[in-house]
This record gives structure tokens, C-alpha cells and sequence, in this order.
């Protein structure tokens, strides 16, 4: 159940609760809310370029590892891996840009387009904010909001374009104030964006990271269960989703949906209090914690200070 907060309390922020959703970041449960970063190609041009890709289209499931191995090294890797990443991935958009195909033959795109970048690095932030009280039952105060904002905008930061004008939104609040005015002026559904939810319930085995003699193992009996992972992935990730975006989906969301989500919700908080960090952790996240308990280990036998015992000289 999750807690009502009184108007006081809104304003604290509890040292627990943002390690938390620092722990949260890094878990494997924010797989079942992936779907909710179809909010990104409910801007038209987003959704063109990656349809002219054709990556989607050939395995969406290996775009979606790729899109969360690179965040995930921007949130827990060190400060040189982190700038390394951003730096990559702005040199690999400069050849994102042309003209989309098909339903958008007309529209025209550019990834390092601010708009457009900003949106996406947006829709990740609050991917990992909006998971985070269906993933472990624990409601943030308005001020953890905006630490939890500030963590991951302090992760990301090396994602950011040159320019004033390019910043990404400094507080949670300026965030939620972006995203409902994206919202209202500039998504919009179409065709890639509805096919893509359609194409949810036939999710393909990744081609990354699983070794082609194992995929042909688990393919059969991955045919059967795949409809029933669809189903809880759309539900959990079209739960968090912003309502008027899932209406652009074309899914109905209706009132039985939200007592399925509440379901799956609850067997998350579950898997979060009983699970043992090496099968709720990404392994990245894992082994930074376990680095910093054993930091605090060593620096927990120092001194406090090499003044000799008394403050006298050793020496007088």
C-alpha cells in the first residue's frame, strides 16, 4: 500500500528514500515499464527517424538493451566513462538527419535538433522517476522528487548539447512543466507510434547477448509466453504512461487495466523487498555498490586525526 504523505512531511527529504531510488536506477525491474519510452516517438520527427532506421523494425527488443545499457553507464559508470558515452552518441547522431519514408516522406529530422534530443534524454529521466513508486511502494515527498531529478540530471549531464539554449530543464519542476507543454503542443499520434504498441504482444528474443544456439533453444517456447510478457509490459508501462499520450497510442486504457497494473505493482514491491541484490541489480550498479560499501569498510579504521593521543608532543 502506498503511504499518503501529509502536507508537512512533502518538504523533507529522507537520506533512505533516496538511496532507494539511486538502487532503483540501477534495477532490472524498470524492464517492465521499457514501453513507456514510446512517449518518444510521439513527437513526429523522433518517430520518423527511427522508422527510416529500420532498426526497430528489424528487432525493437535490441534497440531497447542498447538504448538501456547506454543509460545505464550515463547513471552508474565513472565520470571519464560517462563523458566518454555522451561524446560517443552526439558523434553518432550527426548522421541521424534527412528525410523520413513512407507515412513520413514529408518530415524532416535532425537528432542533434535540441528539441528533439532534449525530448528523448526527458522521456528517460522520467522513465526511471515515474517506475519508481509502482517498482518498491514508496511515495516521494515533493522535495525527493526534485533530488531524485537532480541525481539523474547530475548523471546525465554529459548528454547535454553545447548552448544555453540546449540545457535540459534544471528542476523537476521545469521538467514536468517541458513535458505537459510537449504534451499539448507538439505530440501528436501516428502510424509508427501505433504500431509499435500493436507490435508489444510479439516482443522477439534480442539477438544481443544471447548466443545464437541459445536462441534457438528458447525461441520455441518463447513464441508461447511472449503474448503474456507483451501484456504485462504494455500494462506496466502504459500505467506510468502520461494519460494523453496513451490515448495516442490508440491502446484503451479502461478501468480493468488499472486493477492489473495494481497486480503486477504489487508483485514488484514483492520481488523488490525479497530479491537479493545480484538478481535485482544490473551487474554495473551492482558491483558500484559493493565498491562503495567496501570504500566505507576501509575509511571505517582510520583515524580521525595523527595528533598523538592527549594532544601532547611526543616529542616534550
Amino acid at each position: 500500500m502506498v503511504a499518503v504523505l501529509e502536507p508537512e512531511q512533502r518538504t523533507s527529504v529522507r537520506p533512505w528514500v533516496m538511496a532507494e531510488f539511486r538502487k532503483h536506477s540501477g534495477s532490472n525491474l524498470g524492464g517492465f515499464f521499457g514501453a513507456a519510452a514510446f512517449d518518444e516517438v510521439a513527437l513526429v520527427p523522433v518517430a520518423a527517424a527511427v522508422d527510416r532506421t529500420g532498426r526497430f523494425a528489424d528487432n525493437f527488443v535490441d534497440r531497447g538493451v542498447r538504448s538501456g545499457f547506454s543509460a545505464f553507464l550515463a547513471i552508474w559508470g565513472d565520470a571519464e566513462d560517462r563523458a566518454a558515452e555522451g561524446a560517443r552518441l552526439k558523434r553518432l547522431h550527426r548522421d541521424v538527419r534527412g528525410r523520413g519514408s513512407g507515412d513520413f516522406a514529408d518530415v524532416r529530422y535532425s537528432a542533434l535538433d535540441p528539441q528533439l534530443w532534449n525530448w528523448i534524454a526527458v522521456s528517460g529521466l522520467f522513465l526511471v522517476l515515474n517506475s519508481f513508486t509502482p517498482c518498491t511502494g514508496i511515495t516521494m515527498t515533493d522535495a525527493e522528487h526534485e533530488a531524485a531529478y537532480a541525481q539523474l540530471l547530475d548523471a546525465f549531464g554529459s548528454l547535454e548539447l553545447p548552448g544555453k539554449s540546449a540545457k535540459l530543464p534544471a528542476t523537476y519542476a521545469d521538467a514536468v512543466d517541458y513535458y505537459e507543454s510537449m504534451v499539448r503542443t507538439e505530440l501528436q499520434a501516428n502510424p509508427f507510434l501505433q504500431r509499435v504498441t500493436t507490435n508489444l504482444t510479439r516482443l522477439p528474443l534480442p539477438t544481443l547477448l544471447l548466443p545464437a544456439t541459445l536462441r534457438r533453444v528458447l525461441d520455441p517456447p518463447w513464441r508461447v509466453l511472449r503474448p503474456v510478457a507483451g501484456r504485462v509490459v504494455k500494462v506496466c508501462s502504459f500505467g506510468i504512461l502520461h494519460p494523453d499520450i496513451r490515448n495516442m497510442t490508440g491502446f484503451r486504457w479502461e478501468a480493468r487495466h488499472d486493477r492489473e497494473f495494481e497486480i503486477y505493482c504489487r508483485l514488484l514491491q514483492v520481488a523488490w523487498r525479497v530479491l537479493p541484490d545480484k538478481l535485482l541489480l544490473i551487474p554495473l550498479a551492482r558491483n558500484r555498490i559493493e565498491y562503495e560499501k567496501l570504500v566505507r569498510l576501509h575509511r571505517s579504521v582510520a583515524l580521525e586525526s595523527f595528533a598523538p593521543p592527549g594532544g601532547g608532543c611526543p616529542l616534550g
